[in-house]
């Protein structure tokens, strides 16, 4: 293929893009914005920072943090691959414009993780990892599919679990990271 042509088709498909996503905006407007679903998302998105804010342990804010974010990022990619492969999508956004649901990924699923993290240190990582996975998988999942904001299309709960362990796992060891190099810095 030419590297003409190929320019061509891929204008072409952005086009395609661009008309579906100014649909949705519309659909978005019209049926979820400002409606409960809508509503839940931006509590859902609020009510986890705010529980973190005075539950957090004030001397691992920052390691916490970083941890946190790592969570974001992963979980966002995850999210936005799957649903990009046609494996779920989500109903009550609280933006159009992502088609992974934001109060998961920068909300729920990192203040979960650090608070499970900061929360009975004596517990093992692995322990705490399969515990999480079940709960976010079994419990967190279907309840997100039973009031409608998450809608599997060839995806299982089953398959959750170790990826929510895994993530756990991971953001527990960059939290126990005794320092980071200050070589950038001097």
């Amino acid at each position: 293929m030419e590297k003409a042509e190929k320019m061509k088709q891929v204008g072409e498909l952005f086009a395609k893009f661009h008309h579906l996503h100014e649909e949705y905006g519309r659909l978005w407007v019209d049926e979820t914005f400002l409606h409960w679903d809508w509503w839940g998302s931006v509590f859902l998105a609020a009510g986890p920072w705010i529980f973190w804010i005075f539950y957090r342990k004030k001397e691992s804010t920052h390691r916490l943090l970083y941890a946190g974010v790592t969570v974001m990022l992963i979980s966002l990619c995850l999210d936005y691959t799957g649903a990009a492969l046609g494996l779920w999508y989500y109903s009550g956004k609280e933006s159009p414009s992502f088609p992974a649901w934001l109060p998961f990924n920068f909300c729920m699923l990192p203040v979960a993780i650090m608070f499970l993290i900061q929360t009975k240190p004596h517990i093992s990582a692995w322990k705490k990892s399969i515990f999480f996975g079940v709960l976010t998988a079994y419990v967190g999942e279907p309840l997100f599919v039973w009031a409608g904001y998450y809608v599997l299309t060839g995806w299982k709960y089953t398959f959750s679990l170790p990826i929510y362990a895994l993530i756990f796992l991971f953001a527990d060891w960059l939290t126990k990271r005794k320092n980071f190099s200050d070589a950038c810095c001097k």
